[in-house]
């Protein structure tokens, strides 16, 4: 097998810094590593697998670093890891199959042979075996050995006596010159290392009733060092001495799992969150109530644990310390509500059926200054009677404020990450019952849409309410609107507000309600509503199943289904009651992404559209008539292709994708334009001209003219801002790269109006 260097693509999607000056088309991973899986040290540097993917931490100098799919991760739930002492090398494991190879984290190769595999559906990497150059892999389907000389596979799967073609093998070890594999439902087999072909049955050994093993025993893990090998069952370890299999703990405890080490033995109990070692004599250490799932022995009276809750502990010389980069409490994410640099994560809220999640997760939230924290009733953060199940989650650009809901007891109203105010079937009757209000029940206000008119008003839709759709004037309070002009108790799944007063409502399959004011909030007298949905003249909806809505800059509504997108060009005859029929973009003489379900749209600065589906993501024109990028798993470092929402910093031009995996963000190059040309910021500077990502120019007003010139007055090119940002290549107007010097940016709109000037230096080479 040929193997894959990693270093064009490291160019391509390095991580940069977290500043101002992000570079453009450069991507960063906000994920958890709170959830840690297993570890390793090589060289005094350990190397955890996390399920969001993979850190170092140099234990001397107490420093860790970050590897998600942007650093070259093939993925970021890896199975199991393993360190080869003898090839000096690590690999990591995934469910699908692929193998990662690295000696330095960071310069990656993989084993893609079992991935590509299509005979095989099951292909989990469950763990790994090594001696001399051989790596011996157990998987869902058999073993398979590669030759770390060339990185081939040294034979087909091989086959055990006369069981099945294909058995999942859960444990594999070499010791006394034999390779022992542990089979699901089969029991301990083993076949001599040197045996030139491990595929013929013949070779295999079954172990099951041999040196004092009973058959009868549930063999759960195998592992082995250079003179020991040890077995776990449900009730007890077994360690392989002499040739015998004899109790490795007379009491016979329970335990739930263990590794094995040159130097001890280390064991664990979930059920009583405890630790204890073998490293001469019997040393207790750990118990604090985290469920432990990994760990391994460092030095007499050093340990490094795996956590499922508070990732990789450090226990040296008694001393107890994180080795996790910070995070999120999980990857969690299924709205994410952005501006200004700050981050808002509203992680579950609710199950598959919509029923309120009882994880209770709280809200994330991040800045660059402060890092993450976490907002909850628990920690004090929010109102204690706050149910921490957000789910939806609004940013106002306006007065800096984030508005997050709750799938139980109301929202909250935060700026800078501190909670102002809090509503609830109490102080705003947001409640799915009719009176009298229960803060008890944390399925009482179900949030299910928010957003702001030309008011400043802000409109709230609940899930199966009986008042289903409420208000929030800017002095805080809150009125209903009429309930007898919308059905009740349906499910309510997203709202907007466009540009006329009509309230868009997604009712879950059957369309789009429209609920419309008459622009008197107060008086529900003259209020209407109508629907739309597919057919001719009632809206030619693609599909019922609508499942994003969101307004562009011209104030368009664009609308996505599970059958693609469509748009409403004509919104004022909509609040006029009149219904008229969307339109689909069309983009190679097709309407745009027709089969696909659009999870999610949003807008950049450039009224370009962001759309996020079950395949990835894709950047179209502001018409919609042209493809401008597409983001998936297989070109790109996006975590996954199930991606639940797409969000904006138009501050920035940061794009946030909440994927299925966790929370990733691609740097674009549109922002927010502004009326007036405030600040004008140019990055890199100095800039180089055979930079890849181009010359970024931010700070101009929306829809701008920027003219490239010389000090000395000379125009060099003219490019068109998208929003707020432009981005120039270096060169000029005959495509020919520019000489070193200083330039200017001069900025204007299309009437030479609301002109500024940034001046920044340009090195040639």
């Amino acid at each position: 097998m040929k193997k894959l260097f990693l270093s064009i693509f490291i160019l391509a999607f390095s991580l940069i810094s977290f500043g101002q000056g992000n570079e453009l088309n450069s991507w960063t991973s906000y994920l958890s590593h709170t959830s840690s899986v297993k570890s390793v040290d090589r060289n005094g540097i350990v190397y955890a697998i996390t399920r969001g993917g993979m850190f170092s931490y140099d234990l001397e100098n107490r420093e860790s670093q970050v590897f998600s799919t942007i650093e070259g991760l093939s993925g970021i739930n890896p199975t199991t890891i393993f360190y080869h002492t003898e090839a000096d090398q690590v690999f990591v494991g995934y469910a699908d199959g692929m193998i990662d190879v690295f000696r330095e984290a960071g310069q990656f190769e993989y084993f893609t042979d079992i991935q590509r595999n299509s005979f095989f559906t099951q292909k989990r990497i469950n763990a790994f075996a090594g001696r001399s150059d051989k790596l011996y892999i157990a998987t869902e389907f058999g073993l398979v050995i590669y030759d770390l000389n060339d990185g081939l596979p040294e034979t087909d799967v091989a086959q055990f006596a006369d069981l099945p073609s294909q058995i999942n093998v859960i444990g594999v070890s070499v010791l006394e010159n034999r390779v022992w594999v542990l089979l699901e439902d089969f029991g301990l087999y083993s076949a001599p290392a040197d045996f030139p072909n491990l595929k013929d049955p013949s070779i295999w050994r079954d172990e099951s009733n041999r040196d004092g093993l009973n058959s009868s025993l549930n063999l759960l893990q195998i592992e082995s060092n250079s003179s020991v090998m040890m077995l776990r069952t449900p009730n007890s370890l077994l360690i392989r001495e002499n040739g015998i299999w004899i109790p490795f703990d007379p009491s016979n405890e329970k335990v739930d799992g263990f590794t094995l080490s040159e130097e001890a033995v280390s064991v664990w109990r979930i059920t009583r969150s405890s630790i204890f070692g073998f490293d001469g004599s019997r040393r207790d250490f750990f118990s604090d109530g985290q469920q432990v799932t990994d760990v391994h022995f460092v030095s007499p009276g050093k340990y490094i644990t795996c956590t499922n809750g508070q990732g990789v502990l450090g226990f040296l010389d008694g001393e107890k310390f994180s080795l996790s980069p910070t995070g999120p409490a999980t990857n969690d994410c299924i709205r994410v509500a952005v501006g200004n640099g700050e981050i808002y994560i509203a992680p579950k809220g609710y199950n598959q059926s919509f029923n309120t999640d009882p994880n209770r997760l709280g809200i994330y939230y991040f800045t660059r200054d402060n890092g993450w924290e976490r907002l909850s009733g628990e920690s004090g953060a929010l109102d204690p009677t706050v149910s921490t199940s957000f789910a939806r989650g609004i940013y106002d650009y306006s007065t800096g404020k984030a508005v997050m809901a709750s799938w139980g007891t109301g929202l909250v109203e935060l700026k800078n990450g501190v909670q102002e105010t809090f509503y609830n079937c109490e102080n705003a009757e947001l409640s799915v019952i009719a009176p009298p209000c229960d803060i008890s029940k944390l399925d009482n206000s179900r949030v299910s849409g928010m957003d702001y008119d030309l008011n400043g008003n802000l409109w709230v839709s609940l899930d199966f309410s009986q008042i289903p759709l409420m208000v929030k004037s800017p002095e805080g309070e809150w009125f209903k609107a009429n309930p007898s002009r919308i059905p009740n108790n349906d499910h309510f799944v997203d709202m907007i507000v466009d540009d006329f007063g009509s309230k868009w409502i997604i009712n879950e399959d059957q369309g789009v309600l429209v609920y419309n004011d008459a622009q008197t909030p107060l008086d529900v007298s003259d209020d209407w509503t109508l629907t739309l949905k597919s057919g001719i003249n009632q809206g030619d909806l693609p599909s019922n199943s609508v499942t994003s809505l969101v307004k562009d800059q011209d104030g368009f509504i664009w609308v996505g289904t599970t059958q693609g997108v469509v748009v409403f060009f004509d919104p004022f005859s909509i609040s006029q009651r009149q219904i008229v029929d969307a339109r689909p973009p069309v983009f190679d003489r097709r309407p745009l992404l027709g089969e696909a379900t659009i999870n999610a749209i949003a807008v950049d600065g450039g009224n370009r559209k962001w759309l996020a589906t079950n395949d990835g993501v894709f950047l179209v024109s502001e018409d919609g008539d042209e493809l401008i990028e597409t983001f998936t798993e297989e070109n790109s470092p996006l975590l996954s292709n199930v991606v639940n929402d797409v969000e904006v910093d138009q501050t920035t031009g940061e794009v946030f994708f909440a994927t299925s995996l966790g929370l990733i963000s691609f740097q674009g190059n549109a922002t927010a334009g502004s009326r007036e040309c405030n600040d004008v910021f140019v990055y890199p500077n100095p800039a180089f001209t055979d930079t890849e990502s181009g010359i970024t120019i931010r700070g101009s007003g929306a829809e701008s003219i920027v003219k490239i010139t010389t000090v000395s007055g000379l125009l060099v090119r003219e490019i068109q801002s998208q929003g707020g940002t432009a981005v120039w290549d270096g060169r000029d107007v005959k495509g020919e790269k520019v000489r070193s010097g200083i330039y200017l940016a001069l900025i204007a709109d299309d009437n030479g109006d609301n002109a500024c000037i940034g001046k920044f230096s340009v090195i040639a080479r």
